[in-house]
């Protein structure tokens, strides 16, 4: 399995097609039509991707996303809008999107900005853990030495 996606969007077609695609790909996908709806799944399942619909009935998609940071600080966040704008934009980097993407959809262009960013995801995390490897066998070795006077005196 490639990863498990969070599809958030109030249109039926939107979701339908996201989730055929995504599963087509091989990504585990949920699909939820509002931000509340978001938020319950968001607490149930663990997700490395949210495709966020800017405009939600039940509140903003920028405002969404710092309630799924809180629940899933390692999610990478996307805004999917059909409302291009500047400020709709500015708004979503400000407010600590991962992404931005246009409806209608440029597939392969999604497809793209999703494994990139897990990929990234998957590096950064190799390196967290291979930094605290590094960090545990430093602190054995020094654990090691200081044995080592111990029973020199």
């Amino acid at each position: 399995m490639n990863g498990n996606i969070l599809v958030v969007d109030d249109d039926t077609g939107v979701r339908k097609t996201l989730s055929s695609i995504l599963l087509q790909e091989g990504y585990s996908v949920e699909t939820v039509e509002n931000g509340k709806q978001a938020i319950r799944a968001s607490e149930k399942s663990r997700f490395d991707v949210a495709l966020i619909d800017i405009k939600l009935p039940d509140m903003e998609g920028t405002g969404l996303l710092h309630r799924l940071k809180e629940k899933q600080p390692h999610m990478v966040e996307i805004i999917i809008t059909g409302f291009p704008t500047l400020e709709n934009a500015m708004k979503t980097v400000n407010e600590g999107a991962d992404g931005y993407i246009l409806k209608p959809f440029d597939i392969q262009k999604l497809l793209e900005m999703i494994k990139r960013h897990l990929t990234k995801k998957t590096s950064e995390h190799v390196s967290d853990w291979m930094e605290f490897d590094h960090d545990n066998t430093r602190k054995s070795r020094f654990d090691q030495n200081n044995d080592e006077r111990k029973s020199l005196k």
